[in-house]
């Protein structure tokens, strides 16, 4: 179909389409008169998203999730937040709100249910695209009733976001004091095996004691070090016998020893000048084997002392050694019982410090519980809306005329298409097959067919005549 049977159609069919379109409009334009107005009030509220929690002091991470806002208005639209609007308003409690429940379900289902469902219906809630502001909308038939519901849903989603802040910090509360009863009872347990070990083995939580036994060790190894040069040098001394210097040193022996020459020298001369049977020379000897004698036993007697000191000296050593064993095993002992004091020192400290972090958890979460602070600021409360947003006429009248010419131009093709009719030269060649010798304006029309009628009608009085 050309452009020109196009406008051939829709003008020879005009009339129709005009009564189509004229039809369309009026009725619309009566329904939205009919229409019983409705009235549109808005809020608007900001989420801050960065907010930190007033208790831990930390921001909390769930508010940057790319779900948080969905989640946000999936709240504000729920059966939750509406049971919450309906208890607010007293709705249940009004005889004219009983009646209408009564009449729309015959008593059947739950009346603050019914009424929640019935309030999400006039409910609209937009997010921000960028940014973090939710637009709440309600629609009812009085402005003043959809500012009320408007502001109530607002009030709702807020309490509903902390009656489940609240809600979860209540149960983590409940959790934690349950676990402090377990917590402290371990705690308990292992103070305890702590006590009773250092009772048993006599040990102190400190250091000292094994302190002061490492010194006394350090001394005997000390001591011991000094006996071993001590036995060692007397063993040396000793092994000399009377032959051994601090023996021949001896200031006693070494006067002995002169004392002895002497008397050998004046025994010699007394034994040249007067003879042996001399009385001097009797006395002389007899000096001399006295002399001899003492020295003898005094260098007996040093020789027999030095080993008396190496004796001395090597059973000190023993002695020591002893004590040195015996202190060894002191302070091993100690320090294997030091050992599992620190091992049931570290579960006490376990157990202590586990304790103390479930009852941080346990004082922050019982704040918590009690904390009715949101991240949710007003932005805007609704007010009453000063016309009505429902019906929208003009733009139901835009609408009635697109749907109107589109209406009125497919009812024209259609009854054109059902009833054909040659109104240009391309339908005469396209359906009948003859080709147009010449194609006559209206003026050359009206004049052809003009003077056509004009020769009949003078024909038809010549006959009469």
């Amino acid at each position: 179909m050309t452009l020109e049977q196009f406008i051939n159609i829709l003008r020879a069919r005009k009339k129709i389409g005009i009564s189509i379109f004229s039809a369309i409009i009026l009725a619309t334009l009566v329904i939205s008169f009919l229409l019983p107005k409705q009235y549109t009030s808005t809020a608007a509220l900001a989420i801050d998203v960065k907010a930190t929690d007033p208790v831990t002091g930390q921001q909390v991470a769930g508010f940057l999730a790319s779900s948080f806002m969905a989640t946000q208005v999936e709240m504000i639209a729920s059966q939750n937040a509406a049971l919450k609007v309906v208890d607010a308003l007293g709705l249940v409690k009004l005889p004219e709100a009983q009646a209408q429940f009564l009449e729309a379900t015959k008593g059947k289902g739950d009346i603050r249910n019914w009424f929640a469902e019935s309030l999400l219906k006039g409910l609209e809630v937009k997010p921000s695209r960028e940014s973090n502001v939710i637009n709440l909308s309600y629609t009812a038939t009085d402005p003043q009733f959809s500012a009320s519901l408007a502001n109530a849903f607002t009030q709702a989603y807020i309490r509903t976001t902390v009656d489940i802040k609240m809600a979860s910090a209540q149960q983590n509360n409940i959790f934690f004091q349950e676990q402090l009863k377990t917590l402290q009872a371990n705690l308990e347990k292992t103070q305890r095996k702590l006590s009773e070990y250092q009772q048993e083995k006599g040990i102190v939580a400190t250091d000292e004691r094994l302190d002061i036994e490492m010194q006394r060790l350090n001394e005997l190894s000390s001591q011991l070090v000094g006996a071993q040069a001590q036995t060692f040098d007397a063993q040396s001394r000793a092994r000399g016998g009377q032959t051994a210097p601090d023996v021949l040193n001896n200031p006693l022996i070494l006067q002995l020893k002169g004392q002895l020459s002497a008397q050998e020298a004046k025994l010699k001369e007394l034994a040249v000048k007067n003879g042996p049977n001399h009385p001097h020379y009797r006395q002389a000897l007899a000096e001399v084997s006295a002399t001899q004698s003492q020295l003898n036993t005094l260098m007996l007697q040093y020789s027999g002392g030095l080993s008396g000191v190496a004796g001395n000296s090597q059973s000190r050593q023993a002695a020591l050694n002893q004590a040195m064993k015996a202190q060894k095993e002191r302070v091993l002992e100690l320090k294997s019982g030091r050992a599992n004091i620190d091992v049931l020192q570290r579960n006490v400290d376990n157990a202590q410090r586990s304790y103390d972090q479930a009852l941080q958890r346990f004082s922050q979460t019982m704040l918590e519980s009690r904390a009715d602070q949101s991240n949710i600021t007003i932005l805007k409360s609704a007010t009453a809306p000063l016309s009505h947003s429902k019906p929208r006429t003009s733009l139901n009248m835009l609408l009635a005329v697109f749907v109107g010419l589109l209406l009125a131009v497919t009812s024209i093709l259609m009854l054109e298409f059902l009833n054909r009719r040659v109104r240009t030269k391309v339908d005469i060649e396209n359906y009948l097959g003859l080709h147009v010798l010449a194609e006559l304006g209206k003026e050359d029309a009206k004049k052809l067919f003009g003077n056509q009628y004009q020769g009949k009608r003078r024909a038809a009085a010549g006959d009469l005549a």
